[in-house]
């Protein structure tokens, strides 16, 4: 039997069995990545991706929807938001890296309460990754500026208020304000987080997303 034959035998049986065979497969796999994760081999890129899986995320005390992205035309802001289930400072850090991220217990999209989200700028202008460049341009908005954010179902729009700078230990946010707010916060510079430009808005409609409306 040459290898040519070889290789169709094995194809052949492989096929006949594929059930078991794909069963197999996928508990080695999860055998595998089990390992990894808890090694901590597994890329904090992807540990990000399934933290975005509403069961593992914070959804606070107010009712609404988790907030997935955000869009700002006026700075060309176009990020997604991530919804930690924990406020430990390494576990922030890490959202970070990918993304905006919403403080676990402040509003939601569709309560009320002020929703928080907060992400890194940078005047850097060429960067490995990009979600250093997350909030670049914030302090350059203006009232009456637009900000949408995207659940899985909706978009919510609000409008720019206000855009001050504060130093770290000022900028406190109020979560319970009982009405419908966005506050949005980044460093002043990457590299040296002692100030914050800090963007508050208020809520000003909620509809159903549409084709025409992600792709805007």
């Amino acid at each position: 039997m040459d290898k040519q034959q070889k290789k169709q035998g094995i194809i052949s049986l492989i096929w006949q069995n594929k059930g078991y065979f794909f069963l197999n497969l996928f508990i080695i796999l999860t055998i595998t990545f089990s390992i990894l994760y808890l090694f901590g081999l597994v890329p904090e890129e992807f540990k990000s991706f399934i933290g975005r899986a509403p069961i593992q995320e914070s959804k606070g005390n107010e009712v609404g929807e988790l907030p997935l992205s955000i869009q700002i035309p006026a700075i060309g802001v176009n990020a997604q938001v991530y919804n930690p289930a924990t406020t430990s400072i390494d576990a922030l850090d890490n959202y970070l890296l990918s993304g905006a991220v919403r403080y676990p217990g402040s509003g939601l999209p569709g309560g009320n309460g002020n929703i928080y989200i907060f992400g890194h700028n940078t005047r850097i202008k060429i960067v490995n990754n990009q979600a250093f460049k997350t909030f670049n341009g914030l302090n350059t908005l203006k009232e009456g500026d637009l900000i949408y954010l995207y659940s899985s179902d909706n978009v919510y729009t609000y409008k720019v208020l206000s855009v001050t700078m504060t130093t770290a230990d000022q900028a406190l946010v109020v979560f319970d304000t009982k009405t419908k707010m966005l506050t949005l916060s980044t460093c002043d510079n990457f590299a040296t987080k002692e100030d914050r430009f800090v963007v508050q808005s208020e809520f000003v409609s909620q509809s159903p997303i549409t084709a025409t409306s992600t792709t805007n």
